[in-house]
């Protein structure tokens, strides 16, 4: 067949996988009716109306988002082409748009791995996990940390391969600083978090070169390539930080903090944050947490060890890797060192506590792979039902975490339209006031998403009210949610100023 005719045909393994993931986005927005809502959800929701309103990257203003522009600057053009609501765009369409991402994870596999089975296995297992799965899910710049990063290092292990055509290798490395750019403008701490990683890669590569005679010609290859990319990657980084967005620099001296944070723990016996504190109170209990997390410590423990096994036998003289191989050896102990660096940084308290978990489903993108090479090189026929059964309960439990379920979890994303209702009424009937909204920050995250931020001065008090606190808006869910949670309401003898039905609110005489 003349080669002008030939057709190319669809990987097979794609159609399911990009089936699977838009269930698990259409699952995402139907279980809760589309009303669900979380604190970053929102955040970035008020940052794309702030730019829409302003037509300004930088806007300015409070509501504006510090880390980046990327995600704002794709929604608005979203925005602009669709006549959409930045609700709706945020709430109904993204958690769908999510299943693309399918797409730039399995090509990159198949680079990584030289199998598009092994890719598709892959892209299965880290669907799988419940960490991921909500972080591409919710509506935050995450979705587009995940379609860069797969892109720009595809894009890099490839160019390996084309330095026989000075022209394409050219341009394959000016699309992978693009999109290292790119991802440095979408959130500046996810992209220092991968010039971080080159970085480390390149130092493996650098050492392996010299103590490892049978990965000697890979890290040779991916070293020098490793050394230009992430010299580029930071003069790029800097760019962005101090020319382009500026408002960065919040972020960068939020991290500053850490290393005095942790050698005042180390030195002088400062006080610990423990990341793990609120697991009792998050969960039903704790059992539940550890069944739906299954998939985590599953997959944590087995490319742990899959990893160091690939490692020793390269070091005992064994086969030779391949490039796609070696990178992904390498960039598995580059994002698992940054895991690490985030558990010891949560126990500063600094970036919210969160560091591990965010670094956690980053990790994940480069241990599913590893565990599928693994999985791929030694096929058991017999054991396709086991695994079929594994992956149903592994899909079930990561439904439930990712949308944390009320049937397992006590921090709910669900919320009403007669709470928004009540939220609504007494933000127009207070001045300067601030109005408990219950036990976690569920509400407040809802009426930014939904309207805006409180207006004629007023704020949302949460958790625990402050003494200062004399309107608390008491609905159904918070009822059941304090119950479940064994804690009492407050203000119980209060007078009612309000009533929709499900919704009272109370004034403190």
């Amino acid at each position: 067949m003349p080669r002008s005719q030939v057709v190319p045909r669809w990987p097979p393994e794609l159609l399911p996988l990009l089936a699977f993931a838009l269930v698990a986005g259409a699952y995402f927005v139907a279980r809760y009716d589309g009303h669900w809502a979380e604190s970053d959800s929102a955040t970035m929701t008020q940052a794309i109306r702030s730019l829409v309103d302003t037509g300004h990257l930088d806007t300015g203003l409070t509501t504006a988002y510090s880390n980046g522009y990327g995600y704002q600057a794709v929604s608005a053009l979203i925005l602009a082409y669709t006549g959409l609501d930045p609700r709706v765009l945020q709430q109904l369409v993204y958690p769908l748009i999510s299943a693309l991402l399918v797409i730039p994870a399995w090509v990159l596999y198949r680079e990584l791995t030289g199998s598009g089975r092994t890719a598709g296995l892959a892209t299965l297992l880290l669907l799988l996990v419940p960490e991921y799965l909500f972080s591409i899910s919710r509506s935050s710049h995450e979705r587009l940390d995940r379609a860069f990063l797969f892109a720009a290092i595809w894009l890099l292990v490839r160019s390996i391969g084309q330095r026989q055509d000075p022209a394409r290798f050219a341009i394959h490395l000016a699309l992978t600083l693009v999109f290292a750019y790119s991802l440095v403008a979408t959130n500046a701490l996810f992209g220092m978090s991968f010039v971080l990683a080159m970085g480390t890669a390149l130092a493996i590569a650098w050492i392996a070169r010299r103590l490892v005679p049978t990965v000697r010609d890979a890290a040779a290859d991916t070293g020098r390539l490793l050394g230009w990319t992430t010299a580029a990657a930071i003069v790029l980084t800097g760019m962005v930080i101090l020319l382009v967005y500026p408002p960065i620099l919040d972020s960068i001296r939020a991290l500053s903090v850490i290393p005095g944070a942790l050698a005042d723990l180390v030195l002088n016996g400062g006080t610990s944050a423990d990341p793990y504190a609120s697991v009792g109170a998050a969960w039903v209990s704790t059992g539940a947490f550890l069944v739906l997390s299954a998939a985590n410590f599953v997959l944590l423990g087995t490319s742990g060890l899959v990893w160091i096994r690939m490692g020793w036998g390269w070091l005992r003289g064994g086969t030779t890797p391949s490039i796609g191989t070696w990178m992904l050896w390498v960039l598995f102990a580059a994002f698992a060192f940054q895991g690490v660096a985030g558990i010891v940084s949560d126990r500063t308290g600094a970036l919210q506590g969160n560091a591990q978990y965010r670094a956690f489903s980053v990790f994940a993108t480069m241990a599913a792979p590893v565990v599928a090479y693994a999985i791929a090189s030694r096929p058991r026929p017999r054991l396709r039902f086991v695994l079929a059964g594994v992956v149903a309960f592994a899909a079930a439990a990561a439904f439930v975490k990712a949308t944390l379920d009320p049937l397992a979890s006590n921090r709910w994303l669900f919320f009403t339209d007669a709470e928004v209702q009540g939220q609504l009424w007494v933000d127009a009937h207070n001045r300067a006031s601030a109005t408990w909204i219950g036990r976690d920050d569920r509400l407040a995250a809802a009426y930014l998403l939904m309207v805006g931020p409180p207006s004629y001065g007023n704020t949302w008090d949460d958790v625990v009210p402050a003494t200062t606190t004399r309107v608390f808006l008491l609905s159904d869910p918070i009822r059941l949610q304090a119950q479940r949670q064994g804690t009492s309401l407050p203000a119980p003898t209060a007078d009612v100023v309000y009533d929709n039905g499900s919704v009272t609110i109370v004034r403190t005489r």
